[in-house]
């Protein structure tokens, strides 16, 4: 237990002044806030910490508990683990279940390369393992009066092992299951381990071997205690549910109940229901991604905001619900300049007040406040996004740096965290983060996505170059996933951007090929959505849409900083443009999904990011002499390029 004893008195929430900057490391390191439950007599909240380690390159998860009902701290009861990844690299909540006396929580754990049933007790006791399975536990079951509990396992890990080592043997195959662009085996993280990973369904969606196996519930007796004084009160009569941003509320008879005639605008995000009453606490977001809460009492047909925030409140991701107790609701608060923080917020007056604050000692408070924009495109499109100015202007205009996909929380690198906005800033590059606008009309068109993005973009621009803020000559811009394929949109067909960069591979031609094996779905999405059939047979689709094809397009200097299991997607466009003098690097990271999951990738893809930019917008250059070498290959590229683009202007 060395590592339980590490976590017990390594971690600190005591809230302390914060430095007007941001640190790249502890930019790395933040702690989110993730599953919160509530103790049966509602008196304490449950909830999982997830940090990032830079000295163990990992993500370690720990369980807490707060007192609703006393000014006590925090209490660290319980190790979480190692974190359990997603097939796309990202990290689900998964609240802890209490036992019925309310004295302790039960949850799965990565520990020790086995995923078991853990025990941690709220009185500071040393958590104890309640299953030791020879397989991976998938879930688990409290049961009501706290007896025992259920969990569902799949094949064992030496099952697994052994299938891995039989298909090494033999040769693997090659099917629909199979993505050629990932590696066969030790291709990325499952459960702790470097493990074979294959395609199981839709589009891009992976599991382990043998994950199809039929799933096993077994039980467990637990000491039986005495169940605690429970909060738990009859439920409402009515329900509800959000579909598309819209709730709808049915009464006993099923009949859809009418909105109060001061329904606020926006779009629901979640709902939850406020114990001991018919009323309904409802979160809504406006169009630059903030969340308010409300509180809809059904008995007297009125609604009343309880609170506004810059930024979110929720159970941790945008749209998981708070946790609700009868007077308050214990929200994951976080904003642009806030990192994440647990707060109560009272049911009657909206005041809140903060239950734990993980990253009070950590650098990362913006030097500038980031700011809320909104404009209008030339087709009176509404667009918002989150600017950060430089902390110091000296008359001149900066440049600008882009990132278009959304924009929530406490931003910092964007969707795929790729781009720290606040080191930029502090560089001297302003930084907007766009939220995407969706296109009109039924069905998804891929270009006229890509063309509504460049509108929202180039308007912008302009708008800041109006005011007298960015020089719109040195503009970059940097995407992951749909953000990383408007970025080469703009790149290819628009002479606004300076420099760029992506995270994420690229729809070409080699990609439709790659995953082109019979019982596929990728050819039919890219049928249905980009409008792509085979090369040879929609050439001009193509020519539109493959950043490759459009090698001689693409001016902007390029760096590609892309998961293992995508570059080989998009080599063809590596390829082509180093052989231009266009400048173009690319890096790959080892055994990394959608999503990169390690932190040391994250510190390095956020440094490179930052060099990048500041060297082709700025023209500056970090003295450290391990990045001479950078610098070198990079001045090399920039004397090709200007070589290249002084004999264009003097020919005729």
């Amino acid at each position: 237990m060395v590592r339980w004893a590490l976590l017990a008195v390594g971690v600190a929430v005591t809230a302390a002044p914060v430095r007007d900057e941001v640190s790249i490391r502890d930019l790395v390191q933040i702690v989110d806030i993730s599953s919160l439950s509530l103790s049966p007599d509602g008196r304490q909240v449950a909830f999982r910490q997830q940090a990032s380690s830079l000295d163990r390159n990992s993500k370690d998860l720990s369980w807490w508990v707060a007192d609703l009902h006393g000014p006590a701290r925090p209490r660290l009861i319980g190790d979480g683990g190692q974190a359990l990844w997603t097939h796309a690299g990202t990290l689900n909540g998964e609240p802890a279940q209490w036992s019925a006396d309310g004295l302790g929580l039960f949850y799965r754990a990565l520990i020790d390369g086995e995923v078991q049933v853990w025990r941690a007790s709220i009185d500071g006791r040393v958590p104890q393992a309640v299953t030791k399975d020879a397989a991976d536990v998938v879930s688990i079951s409290v049961n009501a009066d706290g007896s025992g509990l259920t969990y569902e396992v799949g094949a064992t890990r030496a099952d697994i092992l052994a299938a891995e080592r039989a298909s090494r043997d033999a040769g693997v195959r090659i099917d629909a299951s199979v993505d050629p662009a990932q590696n066969l085996f030790e291709a990325v993280e499952i459960n702790g381990r470097l493990a074979a990973q294959r395609l199981t369904g839709k589009w891009f969606q992976r599991a382990g071997l043998l994950a199809s196996t039929p799933l096993t519930t077994k039980s467990v007796a637990l000491d039986h205690t005495s169940p605690a004084d429970s909060a738990a009160l009859p439920p409402p009569r009515a329900t509800f549910e959000i579909k598309a941003g819209t709730l709808t509320v049915r009464g006993a008879d099923q009949s859809p109940m009418s909105a109060p005639h001061n329904w606020p605008l926006g779009r629901a995000i979640w709902a939850a229901w406020r114990p001991g009453h018919d009323q309904l606490v409802v979160a809504m977001g406006d169009p630059a991604r903030r969340q308010s809460l409300y509180l809809w009492d059904l008995t007297q047909k009125r609604v009343q905001r309880l609170i506004q925030s810059p930024g979110l409140l929720s159970g941790g991701e945008p749209s998981t619900p708070c946790a609700l107790a009868v007077s308050e609701a214990v929200c994951v608060e976080q904003s642009p300049e806030q990192p994440p923080r647990l707060v109560a917020i009272n049911l009657e007056t909206g005041a809140n007040r903060a239950l734990a604050e993980p990253n009070a000692t950590l650098r990362l408070k913006p030097p500038v406040a980031p700011r809320v924009l909104s404009w209008m495109t030339a087709d009176g499109t509404h667009v918002t996004g989150q600017f950060f100015e430089p902390p110091r202007r000296t008359g001149r205009r900066a440049p600008l740096f882009i990132n278009y996909y959304l924009c929530e929380g406490y931003l910092r690198g964007g969707v795929g965290d790729e781009y720290p906005f606040a080191l930029l800033a502090q560089a001297g590059i302003a930084s907007l983060c766009i939220n995407k606008v969706s296109p009109p009309g039924e069905g998804y068109d891929a270009a006229a996505d890509y063309r509504l993005a460049t509108s929202a973009i180039s308007s912008a621009i302009a708008m800041l170059d109006h005011e007298g803020v960015i020089d719109p000559r040195k503009v970059g811009m940097g995407g992951f996933s749909f953000g990383s394929e408007v970025t080469m949109w703009v790149a290819i067909h628009t002479d606004l951007l300076a420099a760029t960069a992506i995270a994420s591979t690229q729809i070409e031609p080699a990609y439709y090929w790659l995953n082109g094996a019979p019982g596929r779905d990728n050819h039919a999405v890219l049928a249905k959505s980009w409008g792509l059939g085979a090369p040879e047979d929609t050439p001009q689709r193509w020519k539109l849409l493959s950043p490759a094809m459009n090698a001689d397009s693409l001016h902007a200097p390029l760096l590609m900083q892309l998961p293992e299991q995508e570059y080989r997607l998009s080599f063809e466009l590596f390829a082509r443009l180093a052989q231009t003098t266009t400048p173009v690097e690319l890096y790959v990271f080892p055994n990394e999904p959608h999503n990169k999951t390690q932190p040391a990738h994250k510190l390095s893809t956020y440094q490179r990011n930052l060099d990048w930019f500041r060297f082709w917008l700025l023209e500056e250059s970090d003295p450290d002499p391990k990045k001479a070498d950078q610098y070198a290959r990079w001045r090399e590229m920039k004397a090709r390029r200007d070589a290249s683009q002084a004999i264009a202007r003097v020919q005729p």
